[in-house]
């Protein structure tokens, strides 16, 4: 070592040292092993695949003709419809006051149709979609409990959704939009209820405020001022008459079902109740 060189020259020599030549003879450690991801995830699939192959056919898309047949609304006579999946479930099971119902079941029934314009559906045909997708998911069976008209005993009833009978418009009904009301004796043509209007009918009070939204024209007068006006000053029975037209109940699912009392034997009659195994398996 030369006496003359500092410690920083034995460094910087140190640091510009050639390489020890490699050991050809000396094996270098093989790198780790790596996942093969695309691998994994097409046994994860395929495993998948296996274990819901019976399920597949049970949450297939299943087309089904509705009452009003679109002659009234969009054109729209039938639509595709699939059973509750376990998220559906899951946004079902999230209600928690009476108040969020309604718009849950708006999401799943949304979530639940294929090519839909909600808004434009009529309020009869979501009904049917409703049970539809209930006795898609659950199955037809339907335990209720009905109190007797007569008695007022309790009845166990088990309904099957499947057997409810369902009434369906046709074109000729397409063109029964309009009324002549008894008293008045003047012409009315409405339109039907769809769910973007189910907001303006939630109580009593507020389908009778909002009967005006479902005319057109009366004796063909459009202007809002007058049909309000009619509808506030004409007698009960043209707005009885009126109300019924436009909220007929001879199309869709009929949901009355009739029973003989098990205490009494009397006959009685009631509509088929959405209560809170409604959307479970019985």
């Amino acid at each position: 070592m030369s006496e003359n060189k500092s410690i920083i020259d034995l460094a910087r020599e140190a640091g510009n040292a050639p390489e020890a030549p490699m050991n050809p003879h000396h094996e270098q450690p093989a790198p780790p092993p790596q996942a093969n991801s695309s691998q994994e995830d097409t046994s994860l699939k395929d495993t998948l695949a296996s274990l819901l192959e019976k399920v597949e056919d049970k949450i297939a898309w299943v087309s089904v003709d509705l009452p009003t047949a679109g002659v009234f609304t969009n054109g729209v006579g039938s639509v595709e419809i699939r059973p509750f999946t376990f998220e559906d479930e899951k946004i079902l099971r999230s209600i928690k006051k009476v108040s969020d119902a309604g718009n849950i079941i708006n999401t799943l029934v949304s979530r639940c149709t294929k090519n839909l314009n909600f808004d434009d559906l009529a309020l009869t045909d979501k009904n049917y979609i409703l049970f539809k997708l209930r006795e898609l998911s659950y199955g037809s069976r339907y335990d209720i409990e009905a109190e007797c008209n007569d008695c007022g005993a309790g009845n166990k009833l088990t309904v099957e959704l499947d057997k409810l009978p369902v009434n369906y418009a046709t074109l000729e009904d397409s063109r029964s939009t309009k009324i002549l009301l008894p008293d008045s004796e003047v012409e009315v043509e409405y339109t039907v209820p769809v769910a973007s209007d189910e907001k303006f009918l939630t109580k009593t009070e507020d389908l009778m405020d909002n009967l005006w939204r479902f005319v057109k024209n009366i004796a063909g007068h459009k202007e809002r001022m007058i049909i309000q006006g009619f509808i506030s000053k004409t007698t009960a029975k043209d707005v009885t008459v009126l109300r019924s037209a436009i909220f007929n109940t001879d199309f869709g699912l009929q949901t009355r079902v009739n029973f003989i009392c098990n205490e009494c034997q009397s006959d009685s009659v009631i509509e088929l109740p959405i209560n809170e195994g409604f959307f479970d398996v019985s």
